[in-house]
């Protein structure tokens, strides 16, 4: 059996070697990421929980959950109603509202709170969770505190916070 040889030692027509697969061999044609050209490089590898704030298991079963107890009740954080106040944004003056859906807004913004529905008032409030505050006896206020000071912690240990 013959051995395949790697794209990456692939010489085009002008002698030089190819820096992506072609579409009949590997389904696509997409450059090569830098981390795989370099190897053996001195650049330490980032460790996973460095690299990203939440943890993607953890917080997809969170999201889930919360997505099956919605709508549930709230607090904003006063730091929030004073930052949506200088907005000028709508129901400001409220600390009580309801999530009424949720969603994953990435590393960046983590779970993220749906406060207004846009087809009832034109407009949609959307806050992280971390600067809400959930009822103590919410069956989920547990993890969802806990959640809140992962992200707080990581946000602090990157300098972004």
């Amino acid at each position: 059996m013959p051995v395949r040889s790697s794209p990456l030692d692939r010489v085009t027509g002008n002698g030089r070697k190819a820096g992506c697969a072609t579409d009949s061999e590997y389904g696509s044609v997409e450059p090569y990421s830098l981390s795989s050209l370099i190897v053996g490089s001195l650049i330490p590898p980032l460790k996973m929980d460095d690299a990203m704030l939440d943890n993607p298991e953890k917080t997809a079963r969170l999201l889930a959950a919360l997505k099956a107890a919605a709508p549930f009740d709230v607090e904003l954080a006063p730091s929030l109603i004073e930052y949506l106040q200088a907005q000028n944004v709508a129901d400001a003056d409220r600390m009580h509202h309801v999530v009424w859906d949720l969603s994953y807004a990435g590393d960046e913004g983590g779970i993220i709170c749906h406060l207004s529905r846009s087809e009832e008032t034109g407009r949609a409030l959307v806050v992280s969770l971390t600067h809400v505050r959930v009822p103590r006896l919410m069956p989920l206020a547990a993890a969802v505190l806990d959640y809140q000071k992962h992200r707080v912690k990581k946000l602090k240990k990157q300098g972004r916070r």
